[in-house]
């Protein structure tokens, strides 16, 4: 898990966005089945953002949002 403010992580998923777009569009895919980036992102400036390569979790202080992690971790999530 790491632990990023959501600007931050905004912008390094937009980056990936951008890459896998480029990746989409040389493998021929046709415009209406590119990745969107609102499916990367999430839609605030504010809180943070604990994630890992698979999920992502979104909260307004850094406390809440490690709490969370660890109280979705042991429900099986």
């Amino acid at each position: 898990m790491e632990v990023l403010n959501c600007k931050k992580y905004n912008d390094m998923r937009t980056e990936k966005w951008c890459k896998d777009c480029e990746q989409a569009r040389l493998n021929g895919r046709h415009y209406t089945m590119m990745p969107q980036l609102a499916f990367y992102i999430f839609n605030k400036n504010y809180g943070y953002v604990a994630f890992n390569e698979k999920k992502a979790l979104w909260a307004k202080t850094k406390k809440q949002v490690i709490e969370d992690w660890k109280l979705f971790q042991r429900r099986g999530w």
